[in-house]
């Protein structure tokens, strides 16, 4: 009897543990996504910094070495800095990011006995979850820094094109 009812347990619990199992599936997926989103978004701002280099070095030496209009190509300068500054906020670094750490919180008492795996899948959809919303916010911050670079870059070019046409 006791074999019987222990058979019946596993065949119900197969289908609580797919749903577990497909529950941990879709938030590991969002959290993957987000790692894919931070990393294009530190490519293209790689690629927004040479392009301020480039802009650099052709505008900004031609503006800083005019004499006519200087607050223009100062002005210029600043806003160089500025999306520096933001291209590096964004390239480097950071711990605000988390990702799935270790499993071993896995191993802790698991509140159902007779099928420890949906358990365990439950719990790593719930850690995914938490670290999903977490690292939303921070990637928010990201991609406003890489907008403002990218507005940055714009005005930057418009103001030592503007100075550079009028001297």
């Amino acid at each position: 009897m006791n074999e019987e009812h222990s058979a019946e347990a596993e065949i119900r619990g197969e289908p609580e543990r797919e749903i577990a199992r497909v529950a941990y599936s879709i938030a590991r997926a969002a959290l993957d996504e987000q790692h894919t989103a931070v990393r294009d978004l530190r490519a293209r701002t790689g690629a927004l910094l040479t392009a301020t280099s480039v802009v650099v070095s052709f505008l900004g030496a031609r503006a800083l070495t005019t004499s006519h209009l200087r607050s223009l190509a100062f002005l210029g300068l600043g806003v160089f800095v500025l999306s520096l500054v933001l291209s590096l906020y964004v390239l480097l670094p950071t711990k605000k990011i988390k990702s799935l750490a270790a499993g071993g919180d896995l191993f802790g008492s698991t509140r159902r006995r007779h099928d420890p795996a949906s358990d365990a899948y439950r719990r790593l959809a719930a850690t995914c979850d938490r670290i999903s919303t977490t690292n939303e916010s921070h990637i928010e911050v990201l991609g406003q820094a890489f907008t403002l670079a990218s507005v940055a870059i714009v005005i930057e070019v418009a103001l030592w094109g503007l100075q550079l046409a009028l001297s």
